[in-house]
């Protein structure tokens, strides 16, 4: 991948860990976004990705993220270029598999006391919701068995 360019990263403080921890995609929210895409942009057929997040996971520390699906396991490391106390917003610079990219991460507190994440990528957005640490090694679990196809007769 290319070098990435030199950026000043900047301390996340208090925001950045409201996103360290364990989430799960809002299957719903990315249905809604994935249903404006043309289906030759999809990666997979809508019903086959909608399994995958039924049990995908997301684990956030600090500097990295990874996605647990479909027994694969993908790591991004991202570095704070700015912090927007007010919105609970980071922008990041996100390096994957795939290069360099703009992103960012925006924290939004419920008031029972979940969490959700509007991760944004290169433009991809996903939704995430706060998981306890069992639903997470559930979830894991259960993503890491390939998914079932139905059989053809």
């Amino acid at each position: 991948p290319a070098k990435a360019p030199a950026v000043k990263a900047v301390d996340g403080g208090k925001v950045e860990k409201k996103i360290i921890g364990k989430w799960a995609p809002d299957s719903e929210a990315m249905m809604k976004e994935l249903a404006d895409e043309p289906a030759a942009a999809l990666p997979l057929p809508l019903p086959l990705l909608q399994s995958i997040m039924n049990n995908m996971t997301v684990e956030v520390q600090k500097g990295k993220v990874t996605i647990h699906a479909a027994g694969e396991k993908q790591t991004a490391t991202y570095r704070i270029t700015k912090v927007d106390k007010a919105a609970n917003k980071l922008t990041l610079q996100i390096t994957d598999e795939d290069g360099v990219h703009e992103g960012s991460a925006t924290v939004e507190e419920k008031k029972d006391g979940r969490k959700t994440l509007t991760l944004e990528n290169d433009g991809e957005k996903f939704f995430l919701n706060s998981i306890t640490a069992s639903e997470f090694e559930k979830r894991r679990n259960a993503g890491a068995k390939p998914p079932s196809f139905p059989r053809r007769k």
